[in-house]
């Protein structure tokens, strides 16, 4: 490998370096200002909440505001996981889309280099196709380890929609059962 090469390949690393942790940086950043904007809301909702509560009547009117509040919370809880969950997708994206083109990279040079290495070595052509069926071997079960793990991501996913609207529809119950 020549000096050239050499430092041309770790500037490549230093540059995905530094874009995967300008990619990092951007996600916290958008989480910070999600929670941010989730503190907000939620003080100017306990004021409105609180002014509310003095200005009740009775105790039912008192009971229907917590019911009311009761059955906004979940689907508020929902909508912060769901922006939270896009902020974490977009940067692991990101930066499996990185390392993915990383690792490619990095096969491709690989290859380069022991098909070099093995070009005029008498019977190379058997140990270059096992190389290269180890290389397709292991892109095969990466596929297989991130497919699996999209699986579990989308059961997760299905799991807490199903459990919010379940909250969600206790809590028009609840309101409804007050109401009467």
């Amino acid at each position: 490998m020549t000096t050239y090469r050499f430092v041309e390949t770790n500037k490549a690393s230093v540059d995905t370096l530094f874009g995967l942790a300008s990619e990092a940086f951007a996600g916290v950043e958008q989480l910070a200002a999600l929670n941010l904007q989730a503190i907000k809301a939620t003080l100017a909702e306990f004021e409105q909440g609180t002014e509310a509560a003095f200005a009740a009547k009775s105790p039912a009117d008192l009971l229907k505001l917590q019911a009311a509040a009761l059955q906004a919370a979940p689907q508020k809880a929902t909508a912060y996981a769901r922006q939270v969950k896009e902020i974490f997708a977009a940067a692991t994206a990101a930066q499996r889309a990185a390392v993915e083109a990383g690792v490619a990279d990095a096969q491709a040079k690989f290859l380069e280099a022991i098909n070099g290495a093995l070009k005029n070595a008498p019977g190379s052509e058997t140990t270059l196709a096992l190389v290269k069926s180890a290389v397709a071997a292991a892109n095969s079960a990466y596929d297989g380890v991130n497919k699996s793990s999209k699986q579990v991501s989308d059961a997760v996913e299905a799991n807490v929609t199903k459990v919010t609207e379940a909250a969600v529809e206790a809590s028009r119950n609840t309101l409804a059962t007050i109401e009467t």
